[in-house]
Formats: structure tokens, C-alpha cells, sequence
């Protein structure tokens, strides 16, 4: 039958060619601590407990939600996590970069390779006046 893929009990396993593979994720890169350079940068996920305290997973749908409201424009929702991220996870002065990252899981995990990657907003934590910069 045209336009039909499966018919019962017969199966062509064409699942899997449609079932979208692009994902998308908002992480943050650690370049200073407590006003000097961390070399080189780190992400949040793999940085040293001397930075960041705390569930990282539990963070991680933290900076999910912060990377949304920057990218929303709602900046009362940016300063709320901010505030959140920053006193239950951050130690010390941080300085970090929120970016957004679109990419195919198995080309990333073969070659690193990445869709798009941008940079949303630099943040200096216990600063209340963020630098957004260019979009």
C-alpha cells in the first residue's frame, strides 16, 4: 500500500528513521574563580568541587531553566536563577559563560562536533548587573 510503512504482523523497523536525533542543551563554562583565570576553562558538570557544591544534576535543570529565560528575555527570571544557581551551587567569586549548544548525539560523541554553538550571556557571580553582550 503506498504511504503505509507497516503493515501488521509485518514490520519494517522504519521507527528509528523518524524519530528526530537533534538535541539541544544550555551549559556553562567557568573561566575565573575567586579573581583568577581557571586554565583552561571548565564546564560546570566537570569542574572541580573547589567551584561548584552541591547536586551538579539537580544544577543542571537549574542552568536548563536560566539558559531559556536569557534566551526569552525574561530578566526577572534570569536574576531569580541566577540567585539560585549561584548561592547553592557556585563557591567564591565565579565568573562563567552561559551558552547554547544544538548537536547530534553520535556526531558529538564521535567527532565533538556540534550544529550550533552560541554564547547567550557572561555572568559574574554576586554581581547584579549581568553583561549580555552580543547575542
Amino acid at each position: 500500500m503506498p504511504g503505509v510503512d507497516e503493515i501488521f504482523p509485518f514490520f519494517g523497523w522504519s521507527l528509528f528513521s523518524k524519530v528526530p536525533n537533534l538535541e539541544s542543551r544550555y551549559w556553562i563554562v567557568i573561566d575565573r574563580h575567586d579573581g583568577r583565570p581557571v586554565e583552561p576553562p571548565v564546564s560546570f558538570l566537570q569542574a572541580p568541587e573547589s567551584i561548584v557544591t552541591g547536586n551538579r544534576w539537580v544544577a543542571r535543570k537549574v542552568i536548563q531553566r536560566l539558559g531559556r529565560a536569557v534566551d526569552d528575555g525574561r530578566t526577572e527570571d534570569v536574576e531569580g536563577l541566577r540567585r539560585l544557581l549561584e548561592h547553592n551551587y557556585l563557591k567564591g567569586r565565579v565568573r562563567y559563560e552561559l551558552l547554547f549548544e544544538r548537536y547530534q548525539p553520535l556526531d558529538k560523541w564521535k567527532t565533538g562536533e556540534s550544529r550550533e554553538r552560541r554564547r547567550l550571556a557572561s555572568f559574574d557571580s554576586g554581581d547584579s548587573n549581568e553583561d549580555q553582550g552580543p547575542r
